[in-house]
């Protein structure tokens, strides 16, 4: 099978709430076990984006065990980003919880500053590569989206890039815009998953979770302000065609990333 069936839910995070959150992602997942090879929840989707670090649990935790578990039991990949403590930083994390057992890693890369979250957090250093089927997804964390070197799609390396995000309404034309964009210039399927509801900080997030195919098409879109999932099937038959009707990266700059 060629295909791949992701399921993005647009969550409404209860604020600083582990077990209320926690309790919501099993029914979707029970909801969408069957539906989808792979389900994905926005940043932070057990506490919304804080920066209490009093919160950060660690790789041992109950929340990482159960989501392991639970993807495991019912024969589907989970992903989203969690705040966890490591040593002596603490990490915005993206987990991939595969449907064989397997668990990746992504540290967020780009701190959004602006809400100082460069002091409380530590900088990943790496971008991650994940195989699910016939495909390689890439991901990255909100304020990632923004800068285009980081997500570069270097001699096409990844077809999928899966954006997980608390995305304020007050922006909103930014994430729609720039998420068509990494879509057009990487010549990839890109997944931008976002939060709706208010947050502790009272702000709001409308949604707007999304899904493009290689030549910036949108393929699914959410309703605003509403907590929903929808279902997206990517085709790698068809962006290996287009790729290569239209080989771009052949002409791409050359440059190292780290």
């Amino acid at each position: 099978m060629n295909n791949l069936k992701i399921c993005a839910v647009q969550l409404n995070i209860k604020w600083e709430d582990y077990d209320y959150n926690f309790k919501k992602v099993v029914n979707f997942v029970e909801n969408y076990k069957t539906k989808a090879d792979l389900i994905v929840f926005p940043e932070m989707f057990l506490t919304g984006f804080s920066n209490n670090t009093n919160l950060a649990i660690d790789e041992n935790n109950y929340y990482i065990e159960s989501l392991k578990s639970l993807a495991t039991e019912k024969n589907v990949s989970i992903c989203g980003s969690l705040m966890i403590k490591e040593d002596k930083c603490y990490f915005n994390r993206f987990y991939y919880f595969s449907s064989d057992g397997n668990v990746y890693k992504y540290n967020k890369r780009h701190l959004f500053r602006i809400a100082d979250e460069d002091k409380h957090f530590c900088q990943g250093k790496s971008k991650l590569l994940i195989k699910e089927k016939q495909f390689v997804i890439s991901p990255f964390v909100c304020y990632d989206l923004r800068f285009p070197v980081w997500m570069r799609n270097v001699n096409n390396s990844y077809d999928i890039a899966i954006i997980v995000a608390n995305w304020p309404e007050k922006r909103i034309d930014a994430w729609n815009t720039l998420l068509k964009a990494r879509a057009i210039e990487n010549q990839c399927y890109v997944v931008g998953i976002n939060r709706v509801g208010f947050d502790g900080n009272n702000i709001f997030y409308n949604g707007n979770t999304s899904v493009y195919d290689f030549n910036g098409n949108l393929l699914a879109k959410a309703e605003d302000d509403v907590e929903s999932a929808i279902i997206a099937e990517l085709d790698i038959n068809k962006l290996v065609a287009f790729r290569k009707s239209f080989p771009i990266f052949l002409d791409a700059d050359r440059f190292n990333i780290l």
